[in-house]
């Protein structure tokens, strides 16, 4: 029989900030994830989707906002989990985002938001 082979975690990366996408994708990689970065509020394809553990999105998409796009994958995956890492001011925005899963503050709350990744996928490298 042959080694065992490790299952890489997917966390799904939503910001419309290449910068801020490019900073945490790096962070969330160095941790032992795979990352699976979109620009937008443009679902992954459904293979894609079944692989993925979690996700972290931004609130302001610019295409859409981030608890929108949020319901649109719980629609497609009821149990994955989902926060937000966000800069968003909105209360309203921030209210529907917190019925659906944990907001940090970016980038504050990077060493937060990573921590609930960790504890949010079964097998975390960490």
């Amino acid at each position: 029989m042959g080694p065992k082979t490790q299952v890489v975690p997917v966390v799904l990366l939503a910001d419309d900030s290449a910068v801020a996408r490019l900073a945490v994708a790096r962070r969330l990689r160095a941790e032992g994830f795979e990352v699976l970065e979109r620009a937008s509020a443009d679902p992954p394809p459904e293979g894609a989707l079944a692989r993925v553990a979690c996700c972290l999105l931004d609130l302001d998409l610019g295409d859409a906002d981030g608890s929108e796009f949020a319901r649109t994958l719980l629609a497609r995956r009821a149990e994955l989990p989902v926060a937000f890492f966000s800069s968003s001011g909105s209360l309203d925005l921030l209210a529907r985002a917190r019925a659906l899963g944990p907001v940090f503050a970016k980038p504050a709350e990077l060493d937060a938001a990573v921590a609930w990744v960790r504890r949010s996928v079964r097998g975390s490298p960490r």
